[in-house]
């Protein structure tokens, strides 16, 4: 639900925001219908890195409970040639709501962020 509804791209907003401790505006959401690129950083000179990997939730999971240190994957490494091309566009934001709701809770902060997520778990459960 939360990927046809773009909650998950508001969530990572919401992620992001919390994590990095960025600007509104210096986080930038695109929809990335491969999912191989995970994340990307931008730097000063207007260069980006950023982090590929097969769609497989195992991977960062794996990470989360071993950091810092990066062990062997059961994942099959990420081949390039085998995508072809990747494609990124930028989300309706008219259509897909969810995001905005999310971008407006951190605007007015507090317990907005979390009242976003519950209603999200809320809404799942219907």
């Amino acid at each position: 639900i939360d990927s046809a509804t773009m909650m998950n791209k508001g969530l990572e907003f919401i992620e992001a925001k919390w994590l990095f401790d960025m600007p509104n505006d210096d986080i930038e959401i695109v929809v990335h219908r491969e999912s191989v690129v995970h994340s990307a950083i931008v730097y000063q000179d207007n260069s980006m890195i950023a982090q590929l990997g097969v769609p497989d939730m195992r991977i960062p999971i794996q990470y989360a409970l071993t950091y810092p240190q990066r062990v062997q994957s059961p994942v099959k490494p990420l081949s390039l040639a085998d995508y072809g091309k990747l494609t990124f566009f930028e989300p309706d934001y008219d259509t897909f709501k969810c995001i905005n709701v999310c971008k407006d809770a951190i605007e007015l902060g507090g317990l907005h962020p979390a009242a976003a997520n519950g209603a999200n778990e809320q809404s799942v459960k219907l």
